[in-house]
Order: C-alpha cells, then sequence, then structure tokens
C-alpha cells in the first residue's frame, strides 16, 4: 500500500481556485498558492510544470464536473424537451451544489488560461473542450425542430445555456448560492423556450 500525498493536487487546485475568486486571476501566483495550499513550491511545478498550466487544470477540472452533469441529463432519452429542461437544471444544481467550480467557470473563460503553459496535451483540450457540449446541443436542436438549422441551434443555447447561466451568474458573482425558489420558475421558463 503507497503512502498518501502530502499534498494531493486537488488542494492545491482548490487553493488556487480560491484566490482566483477572491481577488481575481492575476492574485494566483505561485508563491501565493503555496502558501494558501501548504504545498512546497517544487511540489506544485512537479504537478503542474507551470502556473499558467495550473491555472488551465484548475479550470478544465471545474468545466469537466460541469459538462458531466450537462451531457449526461441530455442523455438520459427522454423526450426531448424534457432532456433540455434536465440539462438546463444541471446548470442550476452545480451552482448550488458546487458553488465554487461554477463561480470559476462565470469569471474566468477558456482564453484566460493557458496561454503560455508548456503542456500540449492541456492546450489541445482548453481549445476542444466545449466540442462535446456544443455537439450535443446540435443534436437536442435537430431532435426538436427535425433539423439543426442556425435558428434551431440558437434556440436550444438560449434555453440550455443562455438562461440558467443567466438566472445563476449575479448569485455566483456575489459568492452565493442561487436561492431555491428559483429553480421552479427557471425550470419553467427553459420549457417554455425550448417548446416549439
Amino acid at each position: 500500500m503507497g503512502r498518501a500525498e502530502r499534498h494531493p493536487a486537488g488542494g492545491i487546485l482548490d487553493a488556487a481556485r480560491e484566490l482566483v475568486l477572491g481577488e481575481g486571476l492575476r492574485a494566483a501566483t505561485v508563491d501565493r498558492i503555496v502558501v494558501a495550499s501548504g504545498a512546497p513550491k517544487g511540489s506544485v511545478y512537479h504537478r503542474f510544470g507551470t502556473l499558467d498550466d495550473l491555472l488551465a487544470t484548475m479550470w478544465l477540472r471545474a468545466v469537466r464536473a460541469s459538462q458531466a452533469r450537462f451531457l449526461a441529463a441530455l442523455e438520459e432519452g427522454r423526450d426531448a424537451v424534457d432532456d433540455g429542461v434536465a440539462a438546463a437544471m444541471s446548470v442550476y444544481d452545480f451552482a448550488r451544489e458546487e458553488r465554487d467550480d461554477a463561480a470559476l467557470l462565470v469569471v474566468v473563460r477558456a482564453q484566460d488560461v493557458g496561454r503560455h503553459g508548456r503542456d500540449e496535451a492541456l492546450a489541445r483540450e482548453l481549445a476542444t473542450v466545449n466540442a462535446p457540449l456544443e455537439r450535443a446541443v446540435t443534436d437536442l436542436a435537430a431532435r426538436l425542430h427535425g433539423r439543426a438549422s442556425s435558428a434551431a441551434v440558437e434556440q436550444a443555447v438560449l434555453a440550455v445555456v443562455d438562461l440558467p447561466l443567466g438566472a445563476v451568474r449575479r448569485h455566483l458573482l456575489a459568492r452565493r448560492p442561487p436561492p431555491l425558489e428559483l429553480r421552479d420558475p427557471l425550470a419553467r421558463a427553459v420549457r417554455a423556450a425550448l417548446t416549439p
């Protein structure tokens, strides 16, 4: 049985995320992450190579967690409208249950991280991370309208991405979960936006 890691990568990423959310992306320096996480500087560089690679990894961790819920909801195989509502509500649920990761995705964009990273695989993932989401929303548009015209895709994006993000954004920026009483009106608004 191997020894437990003294400074797991998750703790380092959590410390970086807290700095970004509290003070902005520029506050997340290696020195400050070292202090916040308690991990030695050598351990941080050994795991992540560069600060940009660390920040890209932090951001991608949040994106993957959010997208996993969203994509799973769209693959339920129910009625297309019901699947779309479930996907949109996964955004709301993620914001309530994983508030810090959800807030990170509101304040940091892919182009904000990884610009000077050295990890080529990480750079490729940053460039393509939204492709599965885009395909899934295009497929939903086709299920709803019989084809994925640009207007159908725009309607699907409005309903399952823009509406839930807009509903939770101000709450996440204020570092609080979206209120429970928002869930049902949001679901009704999404359903109305999805109904052809």
